[in-house]
């Protein structure tokens, strides 16, 4: 198999809007069709980071290489972007007086008519626009909107593709045959995804980075950030994360202070009491006392009795 090749490259980028330093020494690289999702809390400067990967903004130190040329050769100044980045910003930067397939076709102007056609078909169906598509953009609703704005994303011409939100004013159902979509369509495209769910991008993500206050905490692969994250705070913004003190770790014996609901095991008969059952998405959460006061939740099975009350012995178990 082809070694893929380096499409982006980072070192040490920092931005300040004014004297508020927004991004501080960022350094990461993708690959050509790699996709990336950036996770933090509102602030990091995430969005900021796509903007200076747009070539809206122009990094105040460090550098920006795309496909081994530095980003200053081929910026557009005029339209401040680069010939072969595109961002679906939050705004999503739509003709409103364009029909919705209208904005696609233009977007997929450099294909034939029959390839237009026949991804209109794809995107008509799995995007559920068949109801609003020869409408004018100015009319629609900002999730209507958001999925031309996706569509148009896809079909264009550039090689790397940043998502900013994609899916922020979406309901549950048309959020996941999105994901979907891009899950199963064949995407020639290097992709960085922004967004605050991190179950939505440790899905489709190949590497996750994580942001707060303008650095880079970590970057690796879903299954890196989700098992080990680097500390208490890269667990937090990527998911749900029990996190003990030294004491705590004594007092309990386990031999993890970083740890999953997911990576919990439970046996009857332990010092760890159920005091609360919840409901997420993905099935019973438990929330257990340890006699000494650390509180932990774990993911309970569907089956078994576990009551409110029942005392458990704990253990973790990592791949």
């Amino acid at each position: 198999m082809k070694e893929k090749s380096t499409l982006l490259k980072l070192s040490r980028v920092s931005f300040a809007y004014e004297s508020k330093e927004v991004l501080k020494n960022i350094s990461f690289s993708l690959l050509e069709k790699e996709r990336l999702g950036i996770i933090g809390s509102s602030g990091s400067g995430k969005s900021t980071l796509l903007k200076l990967l747009d070539a809206r903004y122009i990094p105040d130190k460090g550098s920006l290489i795309f496909r081994g040329r530095d980003y200053a050769l081929d910026r557009n100044d005029r339209l401040m972007n680069h010939p072969m980045v595109s961002l679906m910003a939050q705004d999503f930067d739509l003709d409103p007086n364009l029909s919705a397939d209208e904005n696609i076709q233009k977007a997929g102007r450099h294909l034939s008519p029959s390839a237009q056609k026949t991804y209109l078909g794809k995107v008509h169906r799995a995007f559920q626009m068949r109801s609003f598509k020869r409408n004018k953009v100015q009319h629609l609703s900002g999730g209507q909107k958001q999925r031309v704005a996706l569509a148009c994303a896809l079909i264009g011409q550039s090689e790397l593709l940043l998502l900013d939100e994609p899916f922020s004013q979406l309901d549950y159902q048309l959020k996941q045959l999105m994901l979907s979509f891009l899950e199963e369509e064949p995407i020639s495209k290097g992709i960085i995804i922004v967004g605050h769910e991190p179950s939505d991008l440790m899905r489709f993500c190949d590497r996750l980075a994580v942001l707060d206050q303008g650095k880079l905490l970590q970057i690796g692969t879903v299954a890196e950030i989700y098992h080990y994250p680097k500390n208490e705070r890269v667990g937090q913004l990527s998911g749900i994360i029990n996190s003990l003190s030294l004491d705590e770790l004594e007092e309990t014996g386990l031999e993890h202070a970083l740890f999953r609901p997911q990576h919990c095991r439970l046996k009857k008969g332990g010092p760890w009491q159920l005091e609360a059952l919840s409901y997420q998405a993905f099935g019973q959460l438990g929330l257990l006392r340890h006699p000494k006061g650390a509180v932990i939740r774990a993911l309970i099975p569907m089956e078994g009795d576990y009551s409110k009350g029942s005392t458990w012995h704990l253990s973790i178990k990592k791949p």
